[in-house]
């Protein structure tokens, strides 16, 4: 970890001397590490967090390992202590939510984000903790990697971070937060949201399926910038998908592009919602692939200030 922070410390100060950023993906994929990847996910899908829901209190320990990662990485906090409460089911949970930099109310904002939340501790024979490995330690990992990553320079648009809450509980902590941020007064330009990419995609490696693909121009950015790195998948639209992520809760309020990037597509992977999703069962090397291309992804979107909008209903 100490050399992850000089290297970002190192291309701060180079960007910092007003020399122009060169975003590569190699130089990208010497940063965000397998070891890191193995390291978060192994974490954030451990017995230990129980499963990461809020009854069982293990939601909580996931937290305060993202929020101590938020610190030592320069991820300042949009609210205080980084926590916007809610309270689901009687219980007293909150998102976590980060920013880039210093946030300026005049300029656009992008979010990144994934659900951290996951089943918990159920009552079943064998195995009762359902670890959520593929769902979605992978999604929180990979955004709090981009989040390192990005947190090396400055941007022009605001860079908001969330890991949501008791998203299976029906997207609770998305909707609190979009409904908060737009009575803030944020300018959302668009969401990229992160579902369950341990697992590589039937189509090949280092790919990922885009919810809600025709609605937006994001596949098509996405492709200009990383070949063939966005699919289409049609059981996406069939089952309804980009209504059942993070995503369309800031679709929703906001009537922005909001969308999902996911590798799960119901053919290459047997343990949704199971006890038996756990991280041994992943692919890393295919996964921390999908992390690294995405940051240079995102990174381009970014530097090149490019406009992402609404183009069709699906």
């Amino acid at each position: 970890m100490k050399k992850l922070i000089l290297l970002s410390l190192f291309s701060l100060t180079l960007y910092n001397c007003n020399d122009p950023i060169v975003f590569d993906q190699k130089k990208i994929r010497s940063q965000i590490t397998l070891e890191e990847t193995k390291s978060i996910l192994f974490t954030l899908s451990s017995n230990e967090m129980k499963g990461r829901d809020s009854n069982t209190g293990g939601y909580f320990k996931a937290a305060d390992f993202v929020i101590a990662y938020f610190k030592e990485n320069r991820i300042t906090p949009f609210y205080p202590e980084y926590k916007d409460s809610l309270v689901t089911q009687g219980v007293l949970s909150y998102n976590i939510v980060g920013n880039i930099g210093n946030y300026k109310p005049k300029q656009k904002t992008v979010m990144i984000g994934a659900h951290l939340d996951h089943l918990g501790i159920k009552e079943t024979e064998g195995d009762i903790i359902y670890n959520g490995a593929n769902d979605n330690a992978a999604g929180s990992t990979a955004v709090i990697q981009i989040a390192r990553f990005l947190a090396q320079y400055k941007w022009k648009q605001n860079i908001i971070i969330a890991l949501f809450a008791d998203e299976e509980k029906g997207l609770k902590g998305a909707y609190h937060l979009a409904e908060r941020i737009i009575e803030e007064g944020v300018d959302l330009a668009y969401m990229v949201n992160f579902e369950m990419i341990g697992t590589t995609l039937t189509s090949g490696e280092n790919q990922v399926y885009l919810t809600g693909y025709k609605r937006s121009n994001m596949a098509d950015e996405m492709n200009k910038i990383s070949s063939d790195f966005v699919q289409f998948l049609p059981q996406a639209k069939e089952l309804n998908l980009f209504k059942r992520s993070d995503n369309y809760a800031f679709h929703e309020v906001f009537n922005v592009p909001a969308q999902t990037l996911s590798s799960f597509d119901f053919k290459n992977f047997d343990f949704y919602h199971k006890a038996g999703d756990e991280a041994e069962k992943l692919n890393m090397e295919n996964m921390n692939q999908i992390i690294s291309t995405s940051a240079f992804t995102l990174a381009k979107l970014l530097e090149e200030q490019v406009t992402i909008s609404l183009i069709q209903k699906q």
